[in-house]
């Protein structure tokens, strides 16, 4: 570990490696108030398993009927967006996905809003850090390819954006 309070990007990468590479099944690491939990297997399936098989296996057979009856073009795809000559905002990290800069506010952008290069417009936030996503350069948004509140890989797509002219 470094001698400065930070754990570094670097470090957690080694500390999780030694884990995979080791025969544990879980582990549990604190580290300055914040408690990580990491497991190969996931999380315990026996309570769950116990559950699924009683309750669900009547709902599903009567589901399937309903929806054959009923006119199968309901679920209709949304329409193709013209992506020609658009540019990605790609995730600089790891992190859940916000596109508002906290809870009940507005988003930052919505699909077809103009942007300006530099302009924030949503944030990753990764352990309680809020890492703001900008924009590269102006525009209009023409998509978001995240959904609010799920977690990103790093350099996944978040943003299509159709540069303007200038």
């Amino acid at each position: 570990m470094t001698t400065a309070d930070r754990v570094t990007h670097r470090e957690v990468q080694e500390i999780l490696r030694t884990f995979q590479e080791s025969g544990w099944a879980s582990m549990t690491l604190e580290l300055d108030g914040i408690r990580v939990t990491v497991g190969k297997d996931g999380p315990p399936a026996p309570a769950s398993t116990a559950v699924a098989p009683s309750a669900p296996a009547p709902a599903p057979a009567p589901a399937p009927v309903a929806a054959s009856s009923a006119p199968a073009p309901a679920p209709a795809a949304p329409p193709a967006v013209d992506t020609t000559g658009c540019i990605e905002v790609r995730a600089q990290t790891v992190g859940a996905f916000w596109v508002a800069p906290g809870p009940g506010e507005p988003p930052f952008v919505q699909v077809g809003q103009t942007v300006e290069a530099g302009q924030q417009i949503a944030i990753v936030e990764v352990m309680k850090l809020m890492n703001p996503v900008v924009t590269p350069q102006g525009g209009e948004i023409v998509q978001i390819c995240a959904t609010n509140a799920d977690l990103v890989e790093f350099d996944q797509p978040l943003f299509l954006i159709r540069p303007t002219d200038g």
